[in-house]
């Protein structure tokens, strides 16, 4: 009775498993989130704020606060968390906000531009899409 060899799995068919599986995984969170933040953003108005002060502090105290002008012309001052501003914000530089026109001091955050993860997006599901084409003609033989 002849002896039957178990399929070996190939390191590069492993490889490709593994990269499908976790580009495949980036491209869904990331394409998500940009969906999610392109959401959110409907019927928010866009503007640049200049950063006024930075209050230093661990990262729950810590604040940044920061002056804009609404599109009517109102200047408009607000003071948000530092964790949910851009991580570099210094006094003097600038940053991109969305705030609702009705309520904008209340409302007002981060503008994280969520259009800007679609190329990363995109790229992460084509590496997925590659590496599932290449684990699938890498794979062993089933055939003893």
């Amino acid at each position: 009775m002849p002896a039957t060899r178990s399929p070996r799995y190939r390191p590069v068919y492993v490889l490709c498993i593994v990269v499908a599986c976790v580009t495949g995984m980036f491209a869904v969170i990331w394409g998500g989130g940009a969906v999610s933040g392109w959401v959110r953003d409907l019927g928010m108005a866009r503007a640049t704020a200049r950063v006024l002060e930075v209050e230093e502090g661990n990262a729950r105290s810590a604040s940044v606060v920061f002056e804009f002008t609404t599109g009517d012309g109102r200047k408009v001052r607000a003071s948000k968390k530092k964790r949910y501003f851009e991580s570099g914000a210094r006094v003097g530089t600038e940053a991109g906000v969305v705030y609702d026109p009705e309520r904008p001091a209340s409302s007002v955050r981060y503008d994280q531009k969520p259009a800007e993860l679609l190329p990363w997006c995109a790229l992460a599901a084509v590496v997925a899409v590659l590496s599932g084409m290449a684990a699938y003609r890498t794979r062993p033989d089933t055939q003893p």
